[in-house]
Parts: C-alpha cells; sequence; structure tokens
C-alpha cells in the first residue's frame, strides 16, 4: 500500500503509511462529540487483529479489530461505546462498498506479516494522551497528574467519601481502571486497587467517581479513563518491555451498573418526575427511565 495513501469517510480520514494507519476525525457538530474530541490517533499495524468491511444496503464501513490489550481506549471501553462513536471504524459513501472491501483486505495482509495479530498485547500499542487533566463528575471532580489520581468530593457526595482522609491514589497502588457509560443518571468511573478490593458500591467508594445528570460525558470521561490505566501500566515494573512476560491489567469482565439503595431509587425517581414536569424529559423518557430504576427494588 502507498505511503501517505487516503481513504476518506464522513466522519474520518484514514492515511495509510508503512507501519501504521493515521486516523483524522471530522470535526463538524454533526459527529460525535467523543471523535471530535479525539481529534487524532495513530494505530500501528501490529496492534491490529484484522479488518472487516461491511454495508451491504446502507453506507459501507471499514473496521478495524485490534488485539486485545492494545489499546488503552478499547480496553476502558469494553464494548459500551455505539457505532457512530466507534474510533476505529470509518463510514464512506453508499457506492464505495468495493472500496471498503479493497482496503480489508490491505489491512489483513499487513496483519497476516504479524505471527501475534492473532494473540493479546503484552502491553498497549497504541498511545494515548497522558497529559494532566481534570473530569468533573456527579458528585466530585477527579485530577490527574501522570502519577497519581486525586478525588476533591462535592457535598452531595455520599457520607463514606467525606470520612475518608485518602483522597489521592498513586498509579503504584491500582492494577487498572473501570468505566462504566454515563447515562441520565448512571456510570461511573473507578480505580481498581491492588490486592484487597472494597466492596462498597460506587456511590459510597473513595476510588469512584459517580457520573449522570449531564457529568462525566463520553467525550470527557473516557479519555480520562483511558490516559489513567495507560499510565497505570507504565507505573508497573517491566510493562513496557517488549516482548516481556508482563500480565495484563486486571479489567473487569463487563461493566456493572452502579448498586442503588431503595432510598436512592426513589429519590432518584422523584428528580426524573421533576424533569419531566420541568418539560426536559417526555413521557416516554421519564416511563423507561422509570422502570428501569425500578426494576432495581
Amino acid at each position: 500500500m502507498g505511503l501517505g495513501l487516503e481513504l476518506t469517510g464522513t466522519n474520518a480520514t484514514w492515511v495509510f503509511e508503512d507501519d501504521r494507519i493515521e486516523i483524522n476525525y471530522s470535526s463538524g457538530l454533526g459527529h460525535p462529540r467523543l471523535l471530535r474530541k479525539l481529534k487524532h490517533r495513530t494505530i500501528p499495524y501490529r496492534a491490529i487483529s484484522r479488518a472487516s468491511s461491511a454495508g451491504g444496503d446502507g453506507n459501507p464501513q471499514l473496521t478495524l479489530h485490534l488485539r486485545p490489550g492494545a489499546d488503552p481506549l478499547t480496553e476502558v471501553a469494553a464494548g459500551q461505546l455505539s457505532d457512530d462513536s466507534e474510533p476505529h471504524q470509518i463510514e464512506l459513501e453508499p457506492n464505495q462498498q468495493e472500496l471498503a472491501a479493497y482496503y480489508a483486505d490491505h489491512i489483513n495482509d499487513h496483519c497476516d506479516l504479524n505471527p501475534d495479530s492473532d494473540s493479546p498485547a503484552a502491553h498497549f500499542l497504541v498511545e494515548v494522551d497522558q497529559s494532566p487533566r481534570r473530569l468533573k463528575g456527579y458528585d466530585g471532580e477527579a485530577t490527574f497528574d501522570g502519577s497519581a489520581v486525586e478525588f476533591q468530593w462535592h457535598p452531595d457526595a455520599s457520607g463514606a467519601k467525606h470520612r475518608s482522609p485518602k483522597r489521592r491514589h498513586e498509579l503504584t497502588e491500582l492494577a487498572g481502571v473501570e468505566w462504566v457509560k454515563p447515562g441520565l443518571t448512571s456510570g461511573h468511573l473507578l480505580l481498581l486497587p491492588r490486592g484487597e478490593r472494597s466492596d462498597a458500591p460506587p456511590a459510597d467508594n473513595i476510588r469512584s467517581l459517580l457520573f449522570g445528570f449531564g457529568f462525566g460525558t463520553t467525550a470527557n470521561s473516557l479519555p480520562f479513563a483511558a490516559a489513567v490505566l495507560a499510565a497505570i501500566q507504565q507505573a508497573q515494573p517491566g510493562a513496557a518491555a517488549v516482548g516481556g512476560s508482563t500480565d495484563r491489567l486486571m479489567l473487569p469482565a463487563a461493566p456493572q451498573r452502579p448498586e442503588m439503595s431503595r432510598e436512592d431509587v426513589l429519590a432518584t425517581i422523584r428528580e426524573l418526575g421533576q424533569l419531566h414536569a420541568d418539560g426536559i424529559l417526555t413521557q416516554e423518557e421519564f416511563e423507561q427511565k422509570k422502570r428501569e430504576l425500578l426494576d432495581r427494588l
């Protein structure tokens, strides 16, 4: 494949270099906020397991399937992203189905040259921005300075969080990160410690920041979580050693919804009722969320 060959889609432009694919995301307001926030990603071929094309009746799509453990962003996302926010998928025009298949074949030719393409990566191969950053949540705020994550709790955070003297969590104390996609009244960031873990629900866990009610949006919280996860791996001795036998970071097998007490469920339903009364939620949105909450009782 020629050096610097470009494939332009409706959501991104992919530039194919000898050893990598440079992805530049479209910046228009009609595109997902996550992709606009990411702006650009570099995907080495050695991080890719395979590529596939699809699209039949709709717009054809070309998708990269990365090796497990190769990308901190997809590791943290754990399959929770919608198709339009998928960072490794480019959408083409309706008449470009053959072009999508052509590029999929060429990417797979590169993957065939890598004997480890079907194996999990021993360490992250895709770089993420690890610059200091801040994340506002529903019950507090988290800051990441490159060596630790520190929480500052809002007045309405749980008593357990306010009573704990520990607000700063060094990367060397952590084993991984759990991210549950933010919803209207759900979602969280949870730092997974080495050794014994707390059984406290996210609302009371001193290593957890709650999302919901507009706080912790995917565009802000997912890159934050990915940056922390990548830094945790780098902070572990030997984690970045090429060809080493480093264990992968411990990640949850499947994201879990935050646990809620009966009082929390009823209080949240009352808040949703007020949002419905104010015209912010439609009747259908209110009834759907109410059913979801009642299912937790």
